[in-house]
């Protein structure tokens, strides 16, 4: 049961917040019905299926850090402190730049070392630990979502017993390498003036 609510946070998080729009002040009820329509339309069934069990057949164990970046997104959109700046973000789309490199390559056998199986070994999480403080101590609140990980993996909240599973996902690594790409792509046709992160 546990499992089940956990990876249906993530694709209630993601509907609610393409239901919601672009409006930069959605009105309380506008938020209201958004919520509540982004589970209704996660019931319905297809094909004998509610949709939330097609998307669980697809992605069983959404990342915590994806999970904790949409809730941050979704908090932002309904009008509630803007949890993010910048620099957070940047930290945000990097590491799960780096660890889809590191994750995914390896990992569909394009090395003889398979990256996958250190998530089962402790040394993925105290270097998660490691570098989560590096970036509380640089004033980072990426920082504290990664952090996230940790504890619901101890916690047991996801099916999958590999750390790995608790970091990324082919959603959050897929987005993070799109937006890296993005930026580098920007600031190499037209160098921008934007602050310089810690």
């Amino acid at each position: 049961m546990i499992h089940q609510f956990y990876a249906g946070l993530a694709p209630w998080l993601a509907l609610s917040l393409l239901l919601l729009g672009r409006n930069p002040h959605p009105s309380r009820k506008r938020i209201t019905g958004s919520l509540l329509l982004a589970l209704v339309l996660l019931r319905i069934p297809v094909m004998d299926w509610s949709s939330y069990a097609w998307i669980r057949d697809v992605e069983a164990n959404p990342s915590f850090i994806l999970t904790a970046l949409l809730a941050v997104a979704l908090c932002r959109r309904v009008g509630g402190p803007s949890l993010f700046g910048p620099c957070d973000w940047k930290a945000a789309w990097i590491f799960g730049s780096a660890a889809a490199l590191v994750l995914y390559p390896m990992g569909l056998g394009l090395t003889r070392f398979d990256s996958y199986e250190l998530g089962w070994l402790p040394a993925l999480p105290v270097a998660t630990a490691l570098i989560a403080s590096t970036l509380l101590l640089g004033g980072n609140r990426f920082g504290i979502v990664l952090l996230l990980p940790l504890a619901g993996f101890f916690l047991h909240l996801q099916e999958s017993r590999n750390f790995w599973d608790a970091l990324v996902d082919p959603i959050y690594s897929g987005i993070s390498l799109i937006v890296v790409l993005v930026t580098v792509f920007r600031k190499r046709t037209a160098p921008s003036q934007t602050p310089q992160c810690a």
